[in-house]
């Protein structure tokens, strides 16, 4: 046992650990591409599009694709 923790507590640590950089690494993917972006959708800055992918790890990176990539993006043809 590490620290007294049974080996589920351990787990459940290590999981949430991983959840957490991989939720980090998407925002820091999105927070880049908001970046070069000329006009993000919804004139939200790079580091608001990353806070919500961050609160809504595939939801948020999904909606930001949504409103910056998809033929719902104002003014694309």
């Amino acid at each position: 046992m590490i620290l007294g923790l049974g080996s589920l507590e351990v787990l459940f640590m290590f999981w949430l650990l991983i959840l957490t950089a991989a939720h980090f690494a998407l925002s820091i993917i999105v927070y880049k591409d908001a970046r070069t972006l000329k006009r993000p959708a919804l004139g939200l800055t790079p580091v608001i599009w990353a806070a919500v992918s961050f609160s809504l790890p595939v939801i948020g990176m999904f909606i930001y694709w949504l409103m910056n990539y998809s033929s719902l993006k104002q003014g694309s043809n």
